[in-house]
């Protein structure tokens, strides 16, 4: 009698699970590697809570609609920027929206319209000021390029005063000011600062910009902070990247928050729980700076040079 009891207990526990398991669709932008091990670390996660996983590419939906890839799916995740951006304009309002690896979400309208939420590949401001506090205990002043002629522009600069040890100062150039970036670059590099800051701002830094700002800056011994592990290994001195198996997980964390109530209140932009710190020992000496050894030791990438 105990066992037909237990067995039918597990059997209704299981129909439970069942039923509330939710299909999710992860869409992801390509199959660029960073998005396939953001999708792993989703699919892992959600999978542990019994929820069905899919995964479509963004040039599919494209191409044949949402409706005949995404369906009617318990929740959708936008994996990269270009998938981010079509689904905040297209994906049914109904279908809970979360993303991941996405920076500068506000920039491309995911902090208004329907409702979405997702975790942003920025690091926060002061994580970023102290790091390089640490690691330039002599920096003061600050230089940044931006744009005053968007909303994302004068946002940034708001944040970044706000943000500012005391003590520091802001000198900010804004490149539509000039006739070219170069020409931007040139303005802010004869200033009197001690680093730049960049951010992943696509209105300002292409790859040309990116070249051209860490050719000027190291002709000017200025060193570099930089947005990315990419951009480190490029040229800048230091600077931070998110993991990707990290954002899935923080993603899938949010997405799990939605599936159990689709109502629930929480922020629409979460910043990364976790980072990934690069330094350049070789720019580090062509400037002639020593950097402290306990940023090099916690660093996840250090570019050396040859021995």
């Amino acid at each position: 009698m105990r066992f037909r009891i237990g067995f039918i207990f597990a059997a209704l526990l299981l129909l439970t699970c069942r039923l509330r398991a939710a299909d999710v669709v992860i869409v992801k932008s390509s199959d660029a590697e960073p998005y396939s091990q953001a999708e792993e670390s989703l699919k892992s996660s959600l999978a542990e809570h019994h929820h069905v996983v899919r995964s479509v590419l963004l040039a599919d939906v494209a191409a044949k609609g949402i409706e005949s890839t995404v369906g009617k799916a318990g929740a959708v995740v936008a994996v990269g920027t270009p998938t981010a951006a079509l689904l905040q304009k297209k994906l049914p309002a109904p279908i809970p929206l979360v993303y991941c690896m996405v920076p500068n979400p506000a920039g491309i309208g995911l902090a208004e319209g329907r409702a979405s939420f997702g975790v942003t590949t920025d690091v926060s401001l002061p994580v970023q000021l102290q790091t390089i506090s640490e690691s330039l205990p002599n920096a003061r002043n600050i230089g940044i390029l931006y744009r005053s002629d968007n909303q994302e522009g004068p946002r940034l600069l708001k944040m970044m005063e706000k943000s500012l040890p005391a003590g520091w100062h802001l000198e900010a150039v804004a490149v539509n000011d000039h006739p070219s970036v170069a020409a931007a670059i040139d303005a802010l590099t004869r200033k009197r600062i001690d680093v730049i800051w960049t951010a992943a701002d696509t209105s300002v830094y292409d790859s040309a910009a990116v070249r051209a700002l860490l050719l000027s800056a190291l002709r000017n011994k200025i060193p570099v902070w930089g947005f990315s592990p990419a951009f480190v290994r490029a040229g800048a001195i230091l600077g931070v990247g998110v993991d990707p198996r990290a954002q899935g997980t923080q993603a899938a964390g949010i997405t799990l928050k939605l599936l159990l109530n689709p109502e629930v209140s929480m922020e629409r932009v979460h910043s990364p729980q976790a980072y990934q710190l690069a330094v350049n020992l070789i720019v580090a000496e062509q400037l002639g700076v020593e950097l402290p050894e306990s940023v090099v030791r916690r660093a996840q990438f250090v570019f050396r040079g040859e021995k």
